[in-house]
């Protein structure tokens, strides 16, 4: 007795001929899509999108650093200090003081509880009349900054200098941030933070 075995339909050549150009649009389209988000991130990469904000590269020669007079912040033991307030007549907008920074953040990495850790920040004033840094304090007692001068040039930098003490505190197998908070007269950026990172082994 012979086995019947059901005829299988042959595929209509226009289905075919459609599923096969659908694929191929679909799978044209994707390529597409993919290198503009390749292109467009790479664009964004170069013009520095994903860096931290407000961290930039600033080039500058040892004789373009002011030493003058210098502030030192500290902690004031929960006492925001009230913003002090200099006038200077300045003609135009374009003429202002402009802040600018190297880095916003710093991580130390792993530290010993006994190592006193320190990091030099440059502060850079890109605007045309002077920058005079009006306050600045830290966020605990376990860090200082000390700032070359208080008023910087055009075109000129100052460094300040952070330094974090671990053993101030028990600070033993923890991670810990600290801030210095810095009050200027740029009137687009009155108020900087830097901060820093470190896990206490």
């Amino acid at each position: 007795m012979k086995e019947l075995i059901p005829a299988i339909p042959k595929k209509n050549n226009r289905l075919n001929s459609l599923s096969e150009w659908f694929a191929n649009h679909v799978r044209k389209r994707v390529l597409i899509g993919l290198a503009g988000v390749v292109i467009i991130g790479f664009l964004l990469y170069s013009f520095g999108a994903f860096g931290t904000p407000n961290d930039s590269k600033i080039i500058y020669s040892p004789s373009d650093v002011v030493y003058g007079e210098k502030i030192v912040a500290i902690h004031l033991m929960g006492e925001v200090p009230a913003k002090v307030s200099i006038s200077q007549s300045i003609s135009s907008p374009a003429d202002e003081p402009r802040i600018q920074i190297s880095e916003k953040f710093y991580d130390f990495g792993s530290v010993s509880s006994t190592q006193i850790l320190s990091r030099t920040f440059i502060i850079s004033n890109t605007g045309k009349s002077p920058l005079i840094i009006q306050e600045s304090y830290t966020t605990c007692g376990c860090t200082t900054a000390e700032f070359s001068a208080k008023e910087i040039p055009p075109g000129k930098v100052a460094l300040m200098t952070l330094r974090f003490d671990p053993s101030f505190h028990n600070m033993s197998g923890s991670t810990v941030r600290r801030g210095v908070i810095i009050y200027t007269n740029d009137p687009e950026l009155p108020t900087q933070e830097i901060w820093i990172q470190a896990s206490v082994r």
